[in-house]
């Protein structure tokens, strides 16, 4: 779609920016459009922000400790909160100022990099350290209203006009303060926040039910992984040896790890209750389309970075033509396990009723068999824990620079058939968390999707 408007010469030379862009223009023309209706009111974000506050540089991270958030962990309204993409801090080393702390009712956004994402502070993400690349934001808005704002296509737009920067893009506090936010009555306003702020009490109870399921899991396969030794040097008898000849695969913590579990249960291997493991395709990067510029029918494009809190991330960062999406006709259905195989190894993730989506090939997608005597729910969370990510890593290859495994090597994995009652319990938690997902999912949408409206008009 084309799309033309006069800029006079005097509105270029006028502007303090200097800029001759036309997406610049383009975005100051919008806003200009929006400032005319009588049917809301227009105001800065400084205006609607009782802080603006960036994080700061912390020199080392830790295993445990308080949670230190990066703009990677920034998602639309919610953190990305799994315990292996975080990085910590020891407040017994390190003293933390509270100014870069987050408070319930907090939003944080990325102020370089990635730019026009807000996510949400709630109870479980109170307390966490932001790095100097965030911004917390404490709106005197309703906080849900703010939130879907700030992951609107006019919030992302203002982002790319206020943002500069040589090798990566900047925005200053200055820059951010300056942003319109479009405000209608109260009712309307009071409406979208009670979207986001249902919508996160859901994916609260859903994270919960998958802790509750890991708990559980955890406690009948009694396997304290602290207490198996890190050997860092280790030799093996030749024929002991198989057809895999990578030392990770002979490391002595995972082996005894597998050793152990094998000596209390019975196992399944993964391709043996499977239909299929199938990778994802490669759409080609001329096809992707950012979310200011994706028509309404294009379909979301999730990447390994994409897969978020054990779900799909329906705001990726590139979205892609529909037509690609028939073509390719992956056959991704709602109960499907997603697994990352390329990059970061183990990441997993269940498909909702919600998700529609073209999977890259970093990502293979596993169906359980319906007359298997396993429920995927219970594959899913046995993946998503160290039994799992363990014998994943230890078939890693890497291809020049990038891990790697085959969707062959995937199928080995095993999985332990615990007490068939607890099975059912762990699949009964993880199978209501996913319901709880993509009823969580289709209330953002509808927020969001408010949003746009209102500037749409």
């Amino acid at each position: 779609m084309i799309r033309s408007i006069s800029i006079y010469f005097n509105e270029v030379t006028e502007n303090s920016d200097l800029r001759f862009t036309p997406k610049y223009f383009v975005t100051l023309h919008e806003l200009k459009e929006l400032e005319k209706r009588t049917d809301i009111k227009i105001k800065k974000l400084g205006e609607v922000a009782e802080y603006v506050i960036s994080g700061s540089y912390i020199p080392q991270y830790s295993d445990k400790g308080t949670p230190y958030l990066r703009v990677s962990d920034i998602k639309t309204i919610e953190l990305d909160l799994n315990p292996h993409n975080l990085a910590y801090v020891n407040e017994n080393k390190i003293k933390i100022p509270n100014k870069i702390k987050t408070k319930i009712g907090d939003l944080v956004i990325g102020r370089t990099a990635v730019l026009g994402i807000c996510s949400l502070i709630n109870k479980v993400s109170s307390g966490f350290i932001i790095s100097q690349h965030l911004t917390r934001i404490r709106p005197r808005l309703p906080t849900g209203y703010l939130a879907a704002f700030l992951n609107s296509s006019l919030f992302k737009k203002q982002m790319e006009i206020a943002s500069y920067g040589i090798t990566r893009l900047e925005l200053t506090h200055a820059q951010l303060k300056e942003v319109k936010v479009p405000i209608l009555d109260n009712q309307y306003v009071e409406r979208i926040d009670k979207l986001v702020s249902e919508a996160d009490k859901k994916h609260m109870e859903a994270i919960d039910k998958i802790y509750q399921a890991r708990q559980i899991f955890e406690n009948e396969i009694n396997i304290t992984h602290q207490d198996i030794k890190e050997e860092k040097n280790y030799s093996i008898n030749s024929e002991a040896l198989s057809d895999i000849l990578l030392p990770k695969f002979y490391y002595p913590k995972y082996l005894n790890t597998l050793k152990q579990l094998k000596e209390k249960f019975e196992t399944v291997k993964l391709g043996g209750v499977a239909v299929d493991i199938k990778r994802g395709d490669e759409a080609g990067s001329e096809n992707y389309k950012k979310y200011i510029d994706k028509n309404e029918s294009d379909v979301p494009f999730i990447r390994t970075s994409d897969l978020v809190n054990y779900e799909i991330d329906n705001y990726p960062d590139y979205y892609i033509d529909e037509e690609i999406y028939k073509e390719l006709n992956q056959d991704v259905k709602e109960g499907d396990i997603l697994y990352t195989k390329d990059g970061k190894i183990g990441l997993t993730a269940m498909v909702t009723k919600e998700d529609k989506c073209i999977l890259a090939s970093g990502i293979a997608r596993i169906r359980i068999r319906e007359d298997a005597d396993i429920d995927p729910h219970y594959v899913f969370l046995v993946l998503s824990t160290e039994i799992g990510l363990y014998q994943a890593l230890q078939r890693v290859v890497v291809a020049a620079t990038l891990p790697h495994l085959q969707t062959e090597r995937l199928a080995e994995i095993e999985i332990p058939l615990i007490e068939s009652e607890k099975q059912k319990e762990i699949s009964n938690l993880v199978k209501e968390a996913f319901e709880l997902k993509a009823e969580k999912k289709k209330l953002i949408k509808e927020a969001i999707n408010s949003v746009e409206e209102l500037i749409k008009k």
